[in-house]
């Protein structure tokens, strides 16, 4: 059985096809999994920009007409940016009026490591990307129900043990976290990054070890692309964010969307115990229930709508 082939528009046919819509704002995003309903519902949610008229397209519908191909993704994103900036085609003029173009981008803790883009045509999301954006908003009795099954006094009291539990995994991860920065910052690839959970705390969850901690940063520091001088430099850098970012509050921004789910699902385990609670899928579907129970509607949501609205 041969499933449909995936239709995609070439970047030309793309943006004369946005230049003369009746929609003046066209958002690029990155991933299929949350980005295209996450943005949607944040442009539903202002008058301004429900008025205006606004489309949400995942990158990998527009193809790169050099190459032939289609892609999504945070370089696949910045691609396209980078052809619209070079083709001044940011913001598109017709006879209906002008089009603008947003790059919604993760942000991957760039505020620390470096390597951001400063553009009024790029959002990046106030978390690390958008599935950390979701559970920003935390979890709700009544998702807490529905994903588990559960009545609500077990719901209730599942919801006062978890406590600030993001915040948990922030300060148990917290040298995960500068580890990562710190590869990123140095282009040093390697099995230390965002793409994977922590490596030097034991049983994942466990109190960080010193010795696992010392050889990931040993490894770390041998794949730099930079002068062993540099390298300290960027290091030292980045240790002095890291605590920026811990003291100011900031802990909780510096998760990765993935890792959050799998914390969850091991805190409410730990929890429940051997009693029966439907946890199968849990890690997968809960994203999901999160975002359909935020109020798109919140003072959070001013963050996206003013970036946005000041372009229209």
């Amino acid at each position: 059985m041969t499933g449909t082939k995936k239709i995609t528009r070439p970047r030309s046919s793309f943006l004369r096809r946005a230049a003369m819509s009746r929609d003046k704002v066209f958002l690029i995003v990155e991933g299929r999994d949350y980005d295209r309903a996450h943005y949607s519902r944040i442009c539903e949610s202002s008058k301004k920009i429900k008025d205006a008229g606004y489309q949400v397209w995942l990158v990998e519908q527009i193809r790169d007409e050099v190459t032939g191909k289609s892609a999504g993704g945070k370089p696949a994103v910045l691609s396209f940016f980078d052809h619209c900036k070079r083709g001044r085609s940011l913001q598109l003029s017709s006879p209906l009026g002008d089009r603008l173009l947003f790059f919604c981008l993760d942000r991957d803790n760039e505020q620390i490591s470096g390597g951001g883009r400063r553009n009024p045509h790029i959002l990046y999301t106030q978390n690390s990307d958008v599935e950390a954006d979701i559970f920003a908003h935390g979890i709700s009795e009544e998702v807490m129900m529905s994903s588990l099954s559960l009545d609500r006094w077990t719901a209730r009291k599942a919801l006062g043990y978890l406590g600030d539990w993001r915040l948990e995994l922030a300060v148990l991860w917290r040298e995960w976290v500068e580890l990562c920065c710190l590869a990123k910052a140095l282009d040093a690839r390697c099995d230390v990054g965002f793409g994977r959970e922590s490596s030097i705390n034991p049983d994942k969850y466990g109190i960080v070890d010193p010795a696992l901690a010392a050889a990931a940063r040993a490894r770390v520091r041998r794949r730099s692309k930079l002068p062993p001088s540099e390298t300290s430099k960027v290091e030292a850098k980045v240790a002095v964010k890291i605590s920026s970012a811990y003291a100011t509050g900031d802990a909780r921004r510096t998760l990765k969307g993935k890792w959050i789910p799998n914390f969850l699902a091991w805190k409410l385990k730990c929890h429940f115990g051997e009693n029966p609670v439907a946890m199968q899928g849990f890690e997968v579907s809960i994203g999901r229930l999160v975002m359909h129970s935020i109020d798109y509607s919140g003072k959070w949501v001013a963050f996206y709508h003013k970036r946005i609205e000041a372009m229209l």
